[in-house]
Formats: C-alpha cells, structure tokens, sequence
C-alpha cells in the first residue's frame, strides 16, 4: 500500500488541511500497517480500494481520540461540526467502507465467548 496516496485520501475524507494531517501520522502509519497485515496481494484496482478504505479507517480512528489539542468544532468551507457529529459521521462512514471492500479484506469475526469463574 502507498502512504502518499492514503494521506491524499485521508485529507478528501477527513477535511483536514494537508498541515494538520502531519499530527495524524502515526494513526495513518498503523492503520497502514493493520491493513497490510489483512490483504493479500492485490490488482491495482483493489489496491486502490484497500487504500482507500485504509483512508476512511484512519478518519475514524482520529475522530475515536475525541479532542485533538482541546478543538470542539472545525469548520471545513461553510460548514462547522462539531468533534462529536464528526465522529458519528466518520463511524458511518467506516461501517459502509468496511461493508464495500468486504470482498477483498477479511476483517473476520470479532465474537469471543468467555466463561465466568464463581
């Protein structure tokens, strides 16, 4: 996967301006690494994809750190949202993401049942 073009992405995405993504590094660096660890090799096509949704799972694990230097809102042109809404809506946007790129990324399932000791 390429970093450069999951950064692009993540700046479409995000809103952010290029120089706030550098604070976002190291969440872009492990989500790359993350995605990596689950894909096999791909065509170009779905190596566009994967970064692409590589991008949108970056977006949503910023938007899960809550505050980012005590911020409550931004405004991207016209609009301002607040760090709350941006979560809500990078969640949704992570759900839809995953769902479309399920085809060539096994995320698996998540379930673990667990006894309890008396």
């Amino acid at each position: 996967m390429r970093l450069k073009e999951i950064i692009e992405r993540f700046t479409l995405v995000s809103g952010f301006e290029m120089k706030d993504v550098s604070r976002c590094l190291p969440i872009i660096g492990g989500c790359k690494a993350y995605f990596e660890s689950l894909i096999p090799e791909l065509s170009e096509n779905d190596l566009r994809r994967a970064e692409h949704a590589c991008a949108v799972y970056a977006f949503y694990r910023v938007s899960q750190m809550g505050r980012l230097d005590d911020l409550q809102s931004f405004k991207v042109g016209d609009v301002q949202m607040s760090v709350e809404a941006i979560g809500e809506a990078a969640k949704k946007l992570w759900d839809a993401e995953r769902e479309s790129i399920s085809d060539i990324v096994d995320f698996g399932g998540r379930f673990a049942f667990r006894s309890v000791s008396v």
